[in-house]
């Protein structure tokens, strides 16, 4: 992603590395890991580290105390949130953060300071080890700023005594990689990722920063050659931590981030011949602007590179399926990835024409001048889901609460839709909570709502025709045919908007309007907002899936 991901929700991909038809089987080479994890030097000499950088770890507690938090962290409480409340409160007016927040305003913002902090030493000397790239000088507006930046974290590591801090949680660090390491022994990515795109580099790193939201892809130029970064935000919470061991989402944005450091030059080598089909940005312009790819350069990076992990992990896995990553893919606004996958079918057959990825690229450019939008699949610009495609397809969501309950619930959920808002700001997203009365006063043709409630109690509700297997009963709700009767039962499920089927509406639907107390924070992880719905009891998960879409009905897959 252009090593960024702007919106909390839209932190989960599907897809994984890429690979090569030359040679043994890729599947052969996956399993009989050259490379172990940890570190271990193989004969190439290349580096595969899992680490939590005391970098990172710097840069997360100052942001932690930013208007940058809020969007660009993780929502959920945990412990180590508490303990840096508590170890860093009396700093929380340290000159550090100032200028982190006038960098913010600046938008040195996603991955760019996360770049910045590997351009350094560990903390607390800080000492800069290599030139600040025109991309980073331009980020922020003056090399001038990162200097001060460099002094301000510098002496904020010193003042606080920050590796004390850091060396402090080391045993929730051990933790964290031992988990990846287990999950990742004996796979051989790198070389999996060096076959498919003819390439290599210097090293290959994992960072696991336990409070980032999304991942970052980072490329570092130094003496010995290029060192390439995934830098990855949790998964999921245990307990009161949070943990990055979920194989798919792990090797998916792991793969995904490094591989950017291979593509993205590529792009921008053949930039000229790609602007020969800059016409396809206009109708997509939009969702990608929202997910912070602004233009067609960078979103051709997202979509080569997804098309990639798609297409070599149906390789990889004899039971992988395509088309529905493929699909995802296209609801978040990749209109043209399913286009691209079939022209990796043919880099993969003619690898004696095309040995390198970079040879192949100009034929990726070529043909992509060739289509019409005209010539689309009305699947691909019909809102199809899933969840985190709900995000990229507005500036704006309407939040609409029932008032056809007592006073005191209405005001419970109104102030709870007020905490989901401040979330949807810290997204860029701009938030309108309005009453079920104000609803049905409004024209939706252009307009996303999340809808609360049940059409008992929510007259918006009450009124919209609903293309999902849902159906409400007295005290129960209907949903795939099964009946779920009594407090607690809570779903929140997206669908095309009844009045625009290019854009999604959300339901959030119980028995009960207090169950609907929270229901911005029942999904804990990003890899869980790559479903169509989700339905719960309580805090217990009763199922959650994608439906089965066809001629505009969708219903849950037998």
């Amino acid at each position: 992603m252009r090593n960024i991901n702007k919106k909390l929700v839209m932190v989960a991909w599907i897809g994984l590395l890429v690979t090569s038809i030359v040679g043994s089987a890729t599947v052969q080479k996956l399993r009989v890991a050259e490379e172990t994890v940890g570190g271990v030097e193989r004969a190439s000499e290349k580096r595969f580290s899992i680490t939590v950088d005391p970098r990172m770890e710097l840069l997360a507690v100052v942001q932690h105390f930013s208007s940058w938090a809020p969007g660009g962290h993780i929502k959920s409480k945990t412990t180590y949130k508490d303990d840096i409340d508590h170890y860093f409160e009396a700093f929380k007016d340290h000159p550090a953060i100032a200028c982190i927040e006038s960098l913010v305003s600046a938008g040195f913002t996603h991955d760019a300071p996360v770049a910045f902090m590997l351009y350094h030493s560990d903390p607390p000397e800080f000492v800069q080890k290599n030139p600040y790239s025109d991309y980073l000088i331009g980020r922020a507006r003056g090399e001038e700023n990162l200097i001060e930046f460099t002094d301000a974290l510098r002496d904020f590591a010193l003042k606080t005594n920050f590796m004390r801090f850091y060396q402090a949680h080391k045993a929730l660090y051990d933790t964290l990689i031992a988990e990846v390491k287990s999950l990742l022994e004996g796979k051989a990515y790198i070389q999996v990722l060096e076959d498919f795109y003819g390439e290599s580099r210097n090293s290959y790193d994992v960072i696991l920063p336990p409070l980032f939201a999304g991942g970052y892809g980072i490329t570092v130029e130094s003496k010995k050659g290029y060192d390439i970064y995934g830098v990855i935000g949790p998964c999921s919470l245990r307990d009161k931590r949070v943990t990055f061991a979920c194989l798919g989402y792990l090797e998916s944005i792991i793969l995904h981030e490094w591989s950017h450091s291979f593509v993205n030059p590529l792009v921008d080598q053949n930039l000229d011949r790609f602007k020969e089909s800059i016409a396809l940005f206009e109708p997509i312009k939009g969702m990608m602007r929202n997910q912070a790819y602004p233009s067609w350069r960078i979103s051709l990076y997202e979509h080569i590179v997804r098309a990639c992990e798609i297409h070599i992990r149906a390789n990889l896995y004899e039971d992988f399926k395509k088309d529905k990553p493929l699909r995802r893919q296209e609801g978040k606004g990749f209109w043209y990835i399913s286009y691209v996958d079939s022209l990796l079918d043919v880099y993969e057959t003619q690898r004696k024409q095309y040995p390198t990825f970079s040879q192949f690229v100009p034929v990726i450019a070529n043909r992509l001048s060739h289509i019409s939008i005209e010539d689309l699949p009305e699947r691909i610009t019909t809102f199809r889901g899933p969840l985190d495609a709900i995000f990229p397809r507005t500036d704006s969501i309407y939040l609409v609460y029932p008032t056809a309950i007592e006073e005191e619930s209405i005001n419970k959920i109104k102030q709870d839709l007020e905490n989901f808002a401040g979330f949807l700001y810290s997204a860029q997203i701009e938030p309108v909570i309005i009453s079920d009365k104000g609803a049905l006063e409004i024209n939706w043709q252009d307009k996303v709502c999340f809808i609360y409630g049940n059409p008992r109690d929510n007259l918006f509700l009450g009124q919209l025709k609903i293309r999902i297997p849902l159906r409400f009963r007295d005290n129960a709700i209907e949903f795939g045919g099964k009946r779920y009767e009594g407090k607690g039962v809570f779903l929140i499920s997206c669908m095309p908007n009844p009045f625009n089927k290019k854009l999604p509406f959300t339901l959030c639907v119980a028995n009960s309007p207090e169950d609907l107390i929270g229901a911005g924070s029942r999904i804990k992880g990003p890899s869980e907002w790559c479903v169509d719905y989700i339905l719960y009891r309580g805090d217990e998960k009763l199922d959650t899936g994608l439906y089965h879409k066809e001629k505009g009905k969708w219903s849950l897959v037998p």
